[in-house]
């Protein structure tokens, strides 16, 4: 099948309902692979929300780009500005979430959103350098972010549920 070629833009507050509605739908393929509980359902329903895709849209300390298909959302990576990390001197622009719908990862969508943050980061800071946490038994996203040139630089954790989930910090180096 020939799908129609993968654009991206900034998102916008009109893309909200969308966003949220996607960004469920990866976390939960990522995370929920024994199940749905409680925990994770409450998580996802409050932190995933369309009022929160509209404020990030909006907000002079965030950029927010979206990877579409046609007029279909696939992706997007949300960036926060003035986000110190320890771990990580001289840099505080995180990458909060990179997130690719299941059937385009592997596809280019998530190494064209993450020159595309980096590229946001150079316009906002004139540094394209970011980190970023990504959950130690994600192995897939881990090697993604290391074939990137991101390098683990140590650990912190990710509370959900009152249980602390590891998490590697990586980071770029400036270009």
């Amino acid at each position: 099948m020939n799908r129609p070629p993968v654009t991206l833009r900034p998102a916008t507050a009109a893309d909200a309902h969308t966003l949220a509605a996607l960004a469920i739908q990866v976390w939960l393929d990522t995370y929920a692979t024994d199940g749905v509980n409680d925990v994770l359902g409450r998580y996802v329903l409050s932190t995933f929300t369309p009022a929160a895709f509209a404020a990030w849209s909006e907000s002079p300390h965030v950029a927010l780009r979206v990877a579409q298909v046609g007029d279909q959302l696939v992706g997007y990576a949300l960036l926060q500005f003035g986000a110190a990390q320890p771990l990580v001197s001289g840099c505080d622009t995180e990458l909060r979430t990179l997130y690719v719908q299941s059937p385009f990862q592997r596809s280019g969508v998530g190494s064209m959103l993450l020159r595309e943050a980096r590229s946001a980061a150079h316009v906002r800071t004139g540094s394209d350098g970011l980190w970023l946490a990504v959950y130690t038994k994600n192995p897939r996203a881990v090697a993604f972010y290391e074939k990137q040139g991101l390098v683990a630089m140590g650990l912190t954790q990710f509370m959900l549920g009152g249980k602390p989930h590891d998490n590697h910090v990586m980071a770029t180096p400036p270009r």
